[in-house]
């Protein structure tokens, strides 16, 4: 881990610090605080390996370990509030920082635009530091632009039901710039084990239904035997908002990657043209 960035979010410290491949990684116990959410160690245990980590940190009471989230990790948690405060961060995020990262390599607060106008020696340090960075920059540039759709669409993300049925998540996901059909959707969850059918109705794997993506939904009415006794319905799969984000992460890696692969075919192809 490199630099450490003292963020604030209307009052609230955000810590974020700067990991060896140059990616923000944001304090959870703070983004939390930032959300209105209590308990980061419940949103922590849930939270996939790749979203989340452990580091170091220096406090006030000496070196802590503190527990600290990639992009796609702040962004689950954002998701976990539906509090006006964690809309309000979240667009503090998307509409500040990132851009700032995009203009500077670095969030430049006011202050810190201040600090370095009004001393020379401050001045002479940004410059010295933004000559020395300008490769860490350009990735910086190359990050942000990966990662303003994904906000883009979490952002829309976070506007859909809490529940959705795999016609209504495939449209989400439509919306959002990953054209899928129903149908495409449900084989795509059963391929790749997120769901199965049973007895003619489609369950949830329990390591979806634990993290959260999946939820069985009980049916709000029965159904009557010809004899006129009544039998319950199969309760419905259906997919939550964390499931919809990881969805399109998941879903939109793969097309990536197949279309990366498609364009190496093409050019080994033309190679053995020439």
């Amino acid at each position: 881990m490199n630099e450490l960035m003292n963020l604030d979010f209307e009052g609230t410290p955000v810590r974020v610090i700067t990991a060896d491949d140059g990616t923000p990684r944001w304090a959870l116990a703070d983004v939390c605080a930032a959300c209105g959410i209590a308990n980061p160690r419940n949103v922590a245990a849930r939270l996939d390996d790749r979203q989340k980590g452990v580091v170091t940190m220096d406090t006030l009471g000496g070196p802590q370990k503190i527990t600290v989230v990639n992009e796609d990790g702040l962004y689950d948690v954002i998701l976990d509030s539906r509090k006006p405060e964690a809309r309000r961060f979240r667009k503090w995020v998307t509409g500040e920082v990132l851009p700032s990262i995009r203009k500077h390599g670095a969030y430049m607060t006011p202050d810190t635009i201040r600090e370095a106008l009004a001393d020379p020696d401050t001045l002479i340090m940004l410059a010295t530091r933004l000559k020395e960075e300008t490769e860490e920059r350009v990735a910086a540039q190359e990050r942000v632009r990966v990662l303003e759709p994904k906000a883009r669409a979490y952002e829309d993300f976070c506007e859909a039901p809490d529940l959705l049925t795999v016609r209504d998540a495939a449209a989400q996901l439509t919306t959002a710039g990953l054209p899928i059909r129903e149908c495409e959707l449900r084989a795509w969850m059963l391929d790749h084990e997120w769901i199965y059918r049973h007895n003619g109705a489609y369950k949830p794997y329990a390591a979806h239904s634990i993290a959260g993506h999946l939820r069985l939904v009980p049916p709000k009415r029965s159904g009557r035997h010809r004899d006129g006794t009544p039998f319950p319905f199969e309760p419905t799969c259906k997919i939550t908002r964390r499931g919809l984000c990881l969805l399109y992460q998941r879903i939109g890696a793969e097309r990536m990657r197949d279309q990366l692969q498609y364009t190496d075919t093409q050019y080994s192809f033309d190679d053995q043209e020439v």
